[in-house]
Parts: structure tokens; sequence; C-alpha cells
């Protein structure tokens, strides 16, 4: 056809001919100009392209966002300290009786805050109440006490501790027979505690329980029992 085209030309055909002409021959191109236009240029998102996975991928991107966002969280929040570290502190409550040799019974109950002033190593303060019921005469006493507490074995939710401390406490009566309204109470126990949940732990001790004027009245008859304690401690602000 354009051969034809350029042969009229050539023999003067006349100008609307000519056009004529012209646009057969750009209607006998047209579909060989389609065809390279999508030969040269891909259709948008074509069905089995790579282009039909983008949800997909957008989804693992996604859940791989949240996952180091959470573990970033994680890293970022404080760690747990293990119990008895240094520089924390616990409430402590434990109560029990205490068999005297000669026949008395007293009943005791402490309530403390220790400080550990290195890992597992702690010294407290204590509030203490006591019954006294002996064969002659009965009487309750309170009083305020010291006490340093040694936990010499630590795992992961127990402890094993030894610990020694005095408290002084007034009685309501001469305690025991021909001592004093005040006395001493020192003491000295082996114990361990057990984690029950996180802050809060299962406390068990056993050991020397004494009652005695240290000689700070006429006569100082002293007394000397067994005590078992089970009690309570709660770590605070950790």
């Amino acid at each position: 056809m354009t051969a034809s085209f350029v042969a009229a030309v050539s023999h003067g055909i006349s100008a609307p001919r000519v056009r004529a002409l012209g646009c057969l021959a750009a209607l006998s191109l047209a579909p060989a100009a389609s065809a390279l236009a999508e030969s040269v240029v891909p259709r948008f998102a074509p069905e089995g392209s790579d282009a039909a996975v983008l949800p997909g991928l957008a989804r693992e991107v996604s859940a791989q966002q949240q996952q180091s966002s959470e573990e970033s969280r994680l890293e970022a929040a404080p760690a747990r300290r293990p119990y008895g570290a240094a520089d924390t502190f616990e409430l402590d409550i434990a109560a029990g009786p205490a068999f005297e040799f000669d026949g008395a019974t007293l009943a005791v109950l402490d309530v403390g805050v220790h400080w550990f002033v290195a890992d597992g190593l702690s010294f407290g303060a204590f509030a203490e109440a006591v019954y006294f019921d002996g064969e002659t005469n009965d009487a309750g006493g309170g009083g305020v006490g010291l006490l340093a507490r040694w936990h010499f074995l630590r795992g992961e939710d127990y402890s094993r501790f030894v610990e020694g401390g005095c408290a002084f406490v007034l009685f309501s009566d001469d305690i025991p027979d021909g001592g004093t309204e005040h006395d001493f109470t020192p003491r000295a126990a082996i114990g361990a505690t057990y984690e029950l949940s996180e802050g809060v732990r299962l406390v068990g001790k056993a050991g020397w329980f004494h009652i005695s004027n240290a000689q700070t009245g006429p006569t100082n008859p002293g007394l000397d029992s067994v005590s078992v304690m089970v009690g309570l401690s709660f770590t605070l602000g950790q």
C-alpha cells in the first residue's frame, strides 16, 4: 500500500485521491501498531503475575512489624530483680508457739520490715507481741526489736536462711516468776522461704527463744524455749 501511495504521487494523482490513499495506509498499519504497544507496555497486574501476591506480602510485613514492636517492648521493660537482691525491701509477718523446757508456753507474733544491704543479707526492725502461759501466772506483752538474716542459699523460687536478733518487751506481770515486767527476748533460728507468687513468699523457721531481764532487776531467772514460726513475706517496691 505504501508503494502504491508513492507511485500515485509520482504520476501526479490529485490531492484528494492522495489523502484517501494515506488514510487507507494508516488503517492498514493500526493493527500492527496496537500489537507492538501491547508487547512493549505490560498490562497492570495481569493474572498470574507477581502483583497478585502483594496482599500476602503486606500481611507478612505487618506481622513482622508487630513482632518487632513486641520484642522492643519486652526489651524496654525492666527485668525482675531476684529475691534478696541488694537495696530491696520486704515486709515480714510471722507467728507461732514457743515451748519452754519447764512447761510454760508462749505465743509470739512478729511484724517487721527488712532491708537487704547486700545480696542475701538483710537487717530489719520489727514489732513483737508475746503471750506467756506459765504454771503460776499468765501475762501479755509487746515491744520492738532488731533482726539480722542471711539467706545463705538462694534458688529460683526458694531460699534457706539463718537469723539472729533481740527485742525489748514490756509485760503485764513479772515474767518469768521472780523476774521483772521488762524483758529482753534474744533469739536465733534457721528457716526457709518458698515463693507462692511474684513478690509473695511462705516463710517457716524454728529456733531458740529466750526471755530474761539481762541482769537489770534484783533477780534474773530467765526462760529458754524452742520456737516454731510460720508466716508470709512481701517484697516491697519491686
